[in-house]
């Protein structure tokens, strides 16, 4: 029995110490030479800057409901483009940069938000003629190909939407596609729909008339999306406005059922995303009085709607996992691809918040929009440890910020 004990004690002692190696062996981003320190000049918040490519290039954080880093903050998917936007760019690629060897692997050119498996180290794209493919970090050179486009879509026409941004069951075996094709005779349909990456089964959940995309997944419920109809201010939504009263931009969505959630506060929404645990909703309500803009949640037991984070302008949000604090970019001036921007910091239990970046000036003219979706996003990662966003520089390119959280915590208090 004492030896028993003794072997035991040895084999954990051995785990320990190989996890205790493995943790040792990544970098934080206050430590990779991959980043540099960059200290807001208003707010004194201190955030790190990825240094890859040429300093005009641009470096972009993932759309804002796919987490950008793992959680064990060895590895951190970017968006690059080569070149500085107002003298021109190269194609956008997808990168992977790994902290324990501060080494950057380029992805390829892609087009869909991929589906970052943040615990396994994984992650799953879509390729609108080629099928489904994944890549494991540990080995970024190959990719697996998981299934091919369902005939049940390929037959209908021309894809130009798999999925606006990737989503997976909890086993990681299915995906929710928003699917957006052309057919020969001239008509665009939207159709949403589970797609088994193993088998290569498309399940259909229905068809809507209008451009119903953003589809997500609720994280505990493989059954229940969430889709938008990002579209609403179009001749349709309008008639669907003036006949209902309602802003139609949120629905639940079941097989063979939708359910629209209107915004009660304000009748408007817009970026709307999960709770990490599944259990609410939470979006913005920017609209057109900009004193009165905020993030709104959505308690999904209950119904209950509230004001979370009164923070003027309101673009994007995101909210700690344990939705203590919320992060949302503003556009503090007129929005237009490349407008003004900055980040701020939600402290939901003391009522104040702080700017991650202060206002940075305008990426690209209105006149002459960016074409790279330059929007912040900013986002929590690591188990709410970090927030990352994109910064736009005044000289036409970005910068990917990761910022610590405890100082905006401790700034808030």
């Amino acid at each position: 029995m004492k030896k028993t004990v003794i072997k035991l004690f040895g084999m954990a002692l051995v785990l320990a110490m190989a996890f205790s190696c493995k943790d040792a062996g990544v970098k934080s981003p206050e430590e990779s030479s991959l980043f540099e320190k960059r200290v807001d000049p208003e707010s004194g918040v201190v955030s790190y800057a990825l240094k890859y490519g040429a300093p005009d290039d641009n470096r972009q954080s993932l759309y804002f409901i796919t987490k950008s880093m793992t959680e064990d903050g060895r590895y951190l998917v970017f968006m690059y483009t080569q070149g500085n936007e107002k003298k021109g760019v190269g194609p956008r690629h997808l990168m992977l940069a790994d902290l324990a060897e501060d080494k950057v692997y380029d992805l390829g050119e892609r087009r869909m938000t991929p589906f970052i498996e943040t615990r396994q180290d994984y992650l799953v794209y879509g390729d609108n003629e080629k099928g489904f493919f994944r890549i494991d970090f540990a080995r970024p050179g190959e990719e697996k190909k998981l299934c091919d486009i369902p005939s049940e879509l390929s037959s209908l026409g021309r894809i130009t939407r798999l999925a606006t941004h990737l989503t997976l069951t909890q086993d990681r075996k299915k995906a929710f596609l928003d699917v957006s094709l052309d057919t020969p005779e001239g008509r665009t349909r939207y159709l949403q729909g589970m797609l088994d990456l193993v088998s290569g089964k498309w399940d259909l959940w229905g068809e809507t008339e209008w451009n119903c995309n953003h589809g997500q997944l609720n994280p505990v419920d493989d059954s229940l999306a969430m889709c938008a109809w990002e579209s609403a201010w179009d001749p349709l939504g309008k008639a669907f406005q003036d006949s209902t009263g309602i802003y139609p931009r949120m629905w639940l969505v079941r097989k063979g059922q939708k359910t629209l959630i209107p915004a009660e506060a304000r009748n408007f929404a817009s970026h709307e995303i999960w709770d990490d645990d599944g259990k609410g909703i939470s979006w913005c309500g920017h609209g057109w009085i900009e004193e009165e803009d905020c993030v709104y949640h959505m308690d999904l037991a209950t119904g209950k709607q509230e004001a979370w984070a009164k923070v003027p302008g309101a673009r994007h949000n995101n909210c700690s996992p344990d939705n203590k604090y919320v992060v949302t970019d503003q556009a503090p001036e007129t929005w237009w691809r490349g407008c003004k921007w900055r980040v701020a910091f939600y402290n939901r239990e003391t009522g104040k918040y702080v700017w991650l970046y202060s206002t940075r000036d305008e990426l690209m003219p209105r006149d002459n929009q960016s074409k790279l979706h330059p929007d912040p996003h900013p986002h929590f990662v690591m188990n709410g440890r970090y927030v990352i966003s994109t910064a736009n520089n005044a000289d036409g390119h970005m910068d990917l910020y990761i910022t610590p959280v405890a100082q905006l915590i401790e700034m808030t208090k």
